[in-house]
C-alpha cells in the first residue's frame, strides 16, 4: 500500500528561518517536504538551501533542501539526508497535535455505540448491607487494585506530556490504581523526552504500564526495544497497541508490517515483565485474541469501537479531503465494546481482559465488569481532566468510583463478581412484559 500523498496541516504555523535573511511560517509539512508562507520582503525562495523552523515551546531543526517558489507559498523539498530529522520534527507536533485535537473536538465515534447501553441491571429495593461492606478490590497480574479501574495508555505530547502523565499518576497512586502511559516512541528515538514518562517518583507505589506500538516491532531488535521502554519508566507491565487503521489513515503512519508476528513471541517469552495486547478503539475478535494468547502475552485490553476514533483523529489532522475523508469513513470502524468483551470473555474466561473504549461512567464500568473485564479503561475523560487542573483526574476517578459504589449497592451485589448475575440484556422483564401484554 503505497504512501498517502498528504500534508499535515499545522495550527498555528511555525515559524522558520533562513541564513539569508527570509523568513516567515510552516503552513503544512509532509514526509519529505514542508510548505512555506513567506514574510513580506523575503528573498526569492528559489535560491533557499536551509532553513531553521522551531516547535511552540520545543528545540529547533535545521533543515536542507530546495525551494520551489509559487504565487502564495513556497515548497522545500528536503534533502534525504535530513528527512529522518524532518520525521523526527514530524513525531514531535504529532503527540501535541492529537492533545489538543482531543481536548478541543469531538473525536469519538460518531454514534458513541459501544454496546452497553442495551445492557440494565436489576434493581434491589431492599438494601442488603453498609456501603462500606461492599468490595471494589481487585487483581490484576498479580497485584491487588482498590477498583478495577485502569488509567490507559493515551497521548504524550511535548509541551504538555510532562504534566499530564504527573496529574495522572498521581492521581492514580493516590487511589491505588493501575496507569498507563502513552506511547514511549519519541523517548526511545530521543531520550532528552524520557522524563515526559518517568513518573515514578511523583507516584510511589504506582503500578504502571509502559507503551510501544507494534509498528516499531517489525525488525530484529523488538524485543531490546521493549526492554529500553521497560527500563525507561521502570515499568511492571508493557503494553504493545496495535492500531492498524490508525496507521493506515496517518500522513506518516507506517505501512510495513511484515516480521511483526515473528517478533511478538519472543518478546513475550523473554521480557522482564508481563505483556499486555492493547486495541486503541476497533476491538478484538476471539480468533486474534486466540493467537494473542498463544505468543504469551498475559492480558488482553479489547480496546472496543464507540469511544476514541484514532482514524478520525488522523483524519482531522490531514490537509487533504482525501485523508480526512477516510478518517471520517473509519471512524466507526470495529467492534462494540461490550460485544469485544463478551465474545472474547466466552472464548477465554481465565484470560485477564481491559475493556477499554467509550466507558465514561460507574454504572458503566460495573457493566463491564459483570460482562468479564478485569479491569476498566478510561482514557479521554481524564486526558480532559488532566489538562484542567490538578485535582480534575482524582474528581473524576472519585466519581467513577461513587457510581459504581451505588450501582452494587442497587443491585444487591457485595463484590463485584456479583455483579454479571443482575446484569440483563433489554430492561428488566422486558420480555416478560411483553408476554403478559400480548397474552
Amino acid at each position: 500500500m503505497s504512501r498517502t500523498p498528504d500534508l499535515i496541516k499545522l495550527e498555528p504555523a511555525l515559524p522558520w528561518l533562513s541564513e539569508q535573511g527570509s523568513a516567515g511560517f510552516v503552513q503544512a509539512l509532509g514526509v519529505d517536504r514542508l510548505l512555506l508562507q513567506p514574510t513580506p520582503g523575503s528573498r526569492d525562495g528559489a535560491h533557499l538551501t536551509r532553513i531553521t523552523v522551531r516547535l511552540n515551546e520545543g528545540p529547533t531543526f535545521t533543515l536542507h533542501g530546495a525551494c520551489t517558489p509559487t504565487a502564495a507559498e513556497w515548497v522545500f523539498v528536503v534533502e534525504d539526508a535530513d528527512q529522518p530529522r524532518l520525521l523526527d520534527m514530524m513525531g514531535q507536533l504529532r503527540k501535541d497535535q492529537h492533545i489538543e485535537i482531543c481536548r478541543n473536538k469531538d473525536v469519538e465515534a460518531s454514534d458513541r455505540f459501544t454496546g452497553f447501553n442495551r445492557l440494565y441491571f436489576i434493581p434491589e429495593a431492599l438494601p442488603r448491607m453498609d456501603e462500606s461492606a461492599l468490595d471494589l478490590s481487585r487483581e490484576f497480574l498479580g497485584r491487588t487494585f482498590s477498583a478495577p479501574i485502569l488509567i490507559t495508555g493515551m497521548t504524550g505530547g511535548i509541551s504538555k506530556g510532562t504534566e499530564i502523565n504527573r496529574r495522572l499518576a498521581q492521581a492514580a497512586a493516590r487511589m491505588n490504581i493501575p496507569m498507563g502511559v502513552g506511547s514511549q516512541r519519541i523517548a526511545l528515538d530521543n531520550p532528552e523526552y524520557a522524563p515526559i514518562f518517568k513518573v515514578k517518583p511523583e507516584a510511589p507505589g504506582l503500578f504502571l504500564i509502559g507503551n510501544i506500538g507494534m509498528s516499531q516491532l517489525t525488525g530484529p531488535d523488538a524485543l531490546d526495544i521493549c526492554q529500553r521502554a521497560v527500563d525507561m519508566i521502570d515499568a511492571d507491565a508493557l503494553a504493545i497497541h496495535f492500531n492498524l487503521v490508525q496507521e493506515l489513515v496517518q500522513v506518516e503512519g507506517d505501512r510495513r508490517f511484515s516480521g511483526l508476528l515473528h517478533g511478538l513471541e519472543r518478546i513475550c517469552k523473554h521480557l522482564s515483565v508481563p505483556v499486555i495486547a492493547k486495541e486503541v478503539g476497533c476491538g478484538m475478535a476471539p480468533d486474534t485474541v486466540r493467537r494473542l494468547k498463544e505468543m504469551g502475552f498475559k492480558a488482553v485490553d479489547i480496546g472496543g469501537k464507540g469511544g476514541t476514533s484514532w482514524s478520525h483523529i488522523e483524519g482531522l489532522r490531514s490537509r487533504s479531503a482525501m485523508s480526512q475523508d477516510l478518517g471520517l469513513g473509519f471512524r466507526d470502524w470495529g467492534i462494540p465494546t461490550a460485544y469485544s468483551l463478551a465474545v472474547v470473555h466466552k472464548a477465554f474466561p481465565d484470560l485477564p481482559l481491559i475493556a477499554t473504549g467509550g466507558i465514561r461512567d460507574g454504572m458503566t464500568v460495573a457493566k463491564a465488569v459483570a460482562l468479564g473485564a478485569r479491569l476498566v479503561g478510561i482514557g479521554l475523560p481524564l486526558l480532559r481532566a488532566a489538562l484542567e487542573s490538578e485535582e480534575a483526574p482524582l474528581e473524576f476517578l472519585e466519581t467513577l468510583r461513587q457510581g459504581l459504589k451505588v450501582t452494587l449497592m442497587a443491585t444487591g451485589a457485595a463484590r463485584l463478581d456479583d455483579l454479571s448475575q443482575r446484569l440483563v440484556l433489554g430492561h428488566p422483564f422486558e420480555r416478560e412484559f411483553e408476554s403478559i401484554v400480548r397474552a
